[in-house]
């Protein structure tokens, strides 16, 4: 393996008099190192300071063991490509944190000026191409795209582009001005197919249907609740109950009806006296333990806090 290098180095990304350095990721590195993790090759087309130079692009290539990755917003946009089949947990700024399969190819992409946090349970290689976003609306040309500037992009995956992912790997880690001209090549016709895929809307449930599962996921509370149930409310299928339930509500339907359980458990535990355990039962959990881990992760309090606020000790 090639030592940790970056080539055109020198090189700084201009915007009226405000000069900022693409080839600089140490944003992204350093969080990545503290991880062990490693960036082992880069590239970036080379820019003078005194034009616009909003085509330039650095591509990187890392790989890192298992992570748990927060990185700070950075003042360019970030497409990262999974190079690895490895599960992914994590979101991008305000998004939800969540699973994803995270094959190979798979697309993450960061707007500038977002955080991210990612999780990874195992070793993992991937690349990073890092642009501004003067790009997008360069080649979108005005196209409502699948790539915009200040819509993430979270485990996508687009026809047509796996060879050049296979080549841009390739490529970087080759020596010679050749190699960075092809990867910087590469990394230009992945950034344009993406604004010439048009942006694909989910459909969303129709206000009856929605009210159905609503008011099924309500009275049946205390009961096991699955989505296939859930759809036949809605006479589709599984899948695409389960993609248009979460274009309607912006969560997936195991995730809600989870949150309904935590709040009408937090109802019971401020406005009864029924012991613990019974709520648990109630709301449909399968033990109190399971109960407060549950109310821990989704709204960061217990049950024994909640009760005890309202009765002043603790049950």
């Amino acid at each position: 393996m090639r030592t940790q290098q970056t080539r055109h180095s020198d090189v700084s990304l201009s915007s009226g008099d405000n000069h900022r350095t693409l080839a600089s990721t140490a944003t992204y590195d350093s969080a990545l190192e503290r991880f062990g993790g490693r960036r082992i090759e880069a590239t970036s087309s080379a820019c003078s300071k005194s034009s616009a130079c909003s085509n330039q692009v650095l591509v990187a290539l890392y790989e890192s063991p298992p992570y748990d990755l927060e990185v700070a917003p950075m003042d360019f946009a970030r497409l990262s490509i999974n190079l690895a089949g490895v599960p992914v947990f994590g979101a991008i700024a305000s998004s939800r944190s969540r699973n994803y399969n995270g094959r190979r190819y798979s697309l993450f992409y960061t707007p500038a000026g977002s955080d991210a946090h990612w999780s990874k349970p195992r070793h993992s290689r991937h690349c990073n191409i890092y642009f501004r976003e003067d790009l997008i609306e360069e080649l979108a040309d005005g196209r409502t795209a699948q790539l915009s500037p200040d819509c993430p992009l979270l485990d996508v995956h687009v026809r047509g582009i796996k060879p050049w992912i296979d080549a841009l790997e390739l490529s970087i880690g080759e020596p010679g001005p050749f190699a960075d001209d092809a990867s910087l090549v590469l990394a230009h016709l992945i950034v344009a197919k993406l604004t010439c895929v048009p942006e694909r809307r989910t459909p969303t449930l129709k206000a009856a249907a929605l009210g159905r599962v609503r008011d099924y996921v309500a009275e049946h509370l205390g009961e096991t609740i699955r989505v296939a149930e859930l759809a036949a409310l809605t006479d589709l299928s599984v899948g695409r109950f389960a993609l248009r339930f979460q274009a309607s509500t912006g969560v997936l339907p195991s995730r809600f009806v989870l949150s309904r359980r935590v709040e009408a458990a937090m109802g019971l535990l401020r406005d009864s006296p029924m012991p613990m355990a019974e709520v648990a039962v109630a709301c449909g959990f399968s033990s109190q333990q399971h109960m407060a881990t549950m109310m821990r992760r989704l709204v960061g309090v217990v049950p024994s806090s909640v009760r005890r606020r309202v009765c002043g000790r603790p049950e």
